[in-house]
């Protein structure tokens, strides 16, 4: 029979934390194969690798991971074709305890020198150098609104369009997505098709509801809603529209929260020229993940959107 002319797609994650000033990488033994490697496993049916890599990473490990900037893929030969690995560096954020069982013997922390002998797979140890080779960064989003009922359509103003039933199951899918990411500050334009997008997220996060900004509430708690955002400011206010896409790059990167912002098609070219990424269309509920270093440089960026059925 022959081989598999599809790769095996599969993602993982290179998840460091600090412990007592040094670096340290958590790796996972498996029993069956007797080795030492990075946690990783296959994606399932429907699922982007970078929601695969945050599962599969709290399956063998028991760790709450948010990702940060993606590394280089890795191939490799197996007996069903070639299985295709993609990875990221992660931050841990939690880690609860898991019992040794036929899959995972042992979850061990090694600081990285320890962990690059330990490690039995060449192409592991290419992986976890290139991850501690990264600056640290911080993942700005930018997400075109979710699928919206056409203007010809609708008769109402454009501030209260709403997105359509498929819209609501891009704007449900998004949330997957947003949490690999860690995302915990969420702006948006005010109008209705934008802020419906983002509810899901904002739901599942525990983020109770949406204020204009100015809200003495820490930014964390909620949506932020820009009218400087709008399309209609876009239009009318181009400056003070591309001053609020700077300042929200700006704000993340200096508080070191990662941030989305769900915004308008027209728009959109903006936000990726003030953010340094190449400009391109942006399909219904598409996002593109920047990670923005130190100086508020991009060192890498993703986009991605959801499969919904």
């Amino acid at each position: 029979m022959g081989r598999n002319s599809d790769p095996i797609r599969a993602a993982g994650a290179v998840v460091l934390r600090e412990h007592d000033g040094v670096t340290e990488v958590a790796l996972v033994h498996r029993d069956r194969y007797q080795d030492w490697t990075i946690p990783k496993g296959k994606l399932e049916k429907g699922e982007l690798a970078c929601e695969a890599a945050v599962r599969e990473v709290a399956e063998e490990t028991g760790c709450r991971i948010s990702l940060g900037a993606p590394l280089d893929r890795t191939s490799y030969p197996v007996p069903d074709g070639t299985k295709l690995i993609d990875w990221w560096v992660a931050t841990l954020q939690e880690q609860a305890p898991r019992e040794p069982d036929a899959e995972i013997s042992a979850v061990q922390w090694f600081p990285v020198d320890q962990a690059l002998e330990t490690l039995t797979h060449e192409h592991d140890r290419t992986v976890l150098r290139q991850a501690v080779s990264m600056p640290a960064t911080t993942a700005v989003v930018v997400v075109r609104h979710a699928k919206a009922v056409k203007r010809s359509d609708w008769g109402s103003g454009e501030d209260d369009r709403p997105i359509t039933s498929y819209g609501r199951r891009q704007a449900r899918r998004l949330c997957g997505v947003l949490g690999a990411y860690g995302i915990t500050v969420i702006h948006s334009s005010p109008w209705l098709r934008c802020v419906q997008t983002i509810t899901p997220y904002l739901t599942s996060s525990q983020r109770p509801e949406h204020r204009e900004p100015g809200h003495p509430d820490t930014h964390d708690t909620c949506a932020r809603l820009w009218p400087e955002l709008t399309e209609a400011a876009g239009h009318d206010q181009p400056e003070e529209h591309r001053q609020r896409w700077r300042e929200l790059a700006d704000e993340a990167v200096r508080d070191r929260l990662p941030a989305v912002v769900c915004g308008h098609r027209p728009t959109l070219p903006v936000a990726l020229e003030v953010l340094g990424i190449a400009g391109r269309k942006v399909r219904t509920a598409e996002l593109v993940v920047v990670h923005l270093d130190a100086d508020a440089v991009p060192v890498a960026h993703e986009w991605h959107r959801p499969d919904v059925r």
